[in-house]
């Protein structure tokens, strides 16, 4: 392994002992292991819909900024929904959250979210559109950075209090240390039979891909890139096989 993707995860910017501690239970101790860990969806921020354009049966990405928000426990069940209103220039957009009580105090009038979901009808009020336990994301107070907005984004997997917004942070800062002569695993012959892009470029495009990439390509897992990246995982671990058999 390349002494640069064998580099203690907590050494990298934005991670230190604590992080690298819940990391480590996901199995994640080296860089390369962090780049490793790849996103389980992707987002177009390249041009959020407008409130006033979402219909129902579409699914949008919206940014906008929290208005309300607020828990409705109900006396003979154990679940609670959490409704959030979130606002932008041109209307207000609605969100419920089914077995939501985990989202209580989470939500501050003026925040800048992010959310992505399907549109449906609210049944109880004809002519209001919702989305139904959307994927969310809270872009802070500062102003969003190249990572999260203006592009395709990458969505993770929290681990712990480590959060997806935070994870892409790090791993963008990670992916400058990857050096253009990085050691690839597969032989030349076999990148050149299947037509795959290096390792390097693999992991470049997987985590931050160029805005002309085709996105269903990428939620189905089906890019160059990650076609490279799963044969691979499943090459080595055949050749692990081939090995423990001829043992």
């Amino acid at each position: 392994m390349s002494s640069v993707l064998a580099q203690e995860i907590q050494y990298l910017k934005g991670v230190g002992p604590q992080r690298a501690a819940l990391l480590a239970e996901r199995g994640i101790h080296t860089l390369d292991d962090l780049l490793g860990y790849l996103p389980f969806r992707y987002e177009d921020r390249i041009r959020f819909a407008r409130i006033a354009e979402v219909r129902s049966g579409g699914t949008y990405t919206v940014q906008a900024e929290v208005a309300t928000g607020g828990l409705v426990r109900y006396a003979r069940s154990r679940g609670a929904i959490y409704h959030l209103a979130v606002k932008d220039a041109t209307g207000t957009l609605r969100c419920k959250f089914f077995h939501g009580g985990y989202l209580e105090g989470r939500f501050k009038a003026g925040q800048r979210i992010v959310v992505h979901g399907k549109v449906e009808l609210d049944p109880y009020r004809p002519a209001h559109l919702e989305m139904i336990n959307p994927q969310f994301e809270l872009l802070g107070a500062e102003a969003a950075d190249s990572t999260e907005v203006g592009r395709i984004v990458p969505i993770y997997e929290a681990i712990g209090s480590i959060s997806s917004r935070l994870l892409r942070r790090i791993i963008f800062q990670a992916l400058q240390n990857l050096l253009p002569e990085l050691t690839d695993r597969l032989p030349e012959e076999m990148l050149r039979r299947f037509v795959f892009p290096s390792r390097r470029e693999a992991l470049l495009f997987v985590h931050f891909p160029p805005p002309a990439s085709e996105l269903e390509a990428l939620n189905s897992f089906r890019s160059p890139a990650h076609r490279r990246l799963i044969f691979e995982e499943f090459f080595f671990y055949q050749l692990s096989l081939a090995l423990r058999r001829r043992a």
